[in-house]
């Protein structure tokens, strides 16, 4: 049987690789998100507070651990429920990340006791993180990589079919309302030496309505034919490039901040207006 001491070192152990995990998982959201800016504040304005918070070592990095694994365990599941991260949300997580140690430490205060970690926890918890942190996200971020070459290409194939210039601007029709988040974060336009990303164009909801034809047979009856209009939510992006001439061709390209994912060469259509 485990003595006590041991079972300490070992919940340290367990608590630095779940702490390790989950930061690895959530670097792979963020880089698949394309947006990462204001989660990865929460996550380090959290865990730092707590660590500056604190002095007595190694309470103020098994707390700032804590608060890293609060918040980004967040982001995973929400990841994983709605499909994309809401950063008001992440910050809320994070400002209660925070609070709940610091009110726990003032109601034990007025019973006259501190909270307080085992250093054994504690060298168990910060071991097996460090240990495990780098090689973990290491993995992860590898398998977003590929899988965010495979998801960008097929986004930009989809503008690179649909986009043309229209009226002084480039138009992008009958996209789906989903893709908006995607497009916006991980998407951009390069035209001679200036770039413009989709993050500054302006998204416009369009609704294409078309007929659909239903043929029904019975037996003893005549065939029937139902006729009805429906309609579908489309979405249409604008982008004006500002103080240049509409170009020929541009490229598409997706990134990942100052990272080039996949580009691609479009030659433009020519819109209603007849723009050559």
């Amino acid at each position: 049987m485990l003595k006590p001491n041991w079972m300490t070192v070992l919940a340290g152990v367990a608590f630095g690789a779940a702490t390790a995990i989950s930061l690895a998982l959530a670097g792979g959201v963020l880089y698949g998100e394309g947006d990462s800016l204001t989660p990865l504040l929460a996550i380090v304005g959290a865990a730092g507070s707590l660590a500056l918070m604190y002095d007595e070592s190694p309470k103020r990095w098994v707390l700032a651990l804590y608060a890293a694994l609060m918040v980004s365990s967040f982001m995973v599941i929400s990841s994983h429920l709605r499909g994309d991260i809401d950063g008001a949300m992440v910050l809320a997580v994070a400002v209660v990340a925070v609070a709940l140690p610091i009110g726990f430490d003032l109601v034990l205060s007025d019973l006259g006791r501190h909270l307080e970690i085992n250093r054994r926890m504690g060298l168990g918890t910060l071991v097996s993180f460090v240990t495990l942190v780098l090689p973990f996200t290491a993995l992860i971020l590898t398998q977003a990589h590929q899988q965010a070459r495979t998801e960008d290409e097929d986004l930009l194939q989809e503008v690179a079919q649909k986009i043309r210039r229209e009226e002084g601007t480039l138009v992008v029709s009958e996209l789906d309302p989903a893709k908006r988040t995607r497009l916006q974060n991980r998407v951009a336009i390069r035209s001679g030496d200036k770039t413009y990303r989709l993050s500054d164009a302006q998204f416009e909801k369009e609704v294409r309505e078309y007929t659909v034809r239903k043929d029904t047979e019975k037996r003893g009856a005549k065939p029937t034919t139902d006729v009805s209009r429906e309609a579908e939510e489309r979405m249409r992006v604008i982008l004006k490039l500002q103080g240049t001439e509409l170009p020929n061709d541009v490229v598409l390209f997706s990134h990942r901040g100052p990272m080039t994912i996949v580009e691609k060469k479009v030659a433009l259509q020519k819109g209603d207006d007849g723009a050559s």
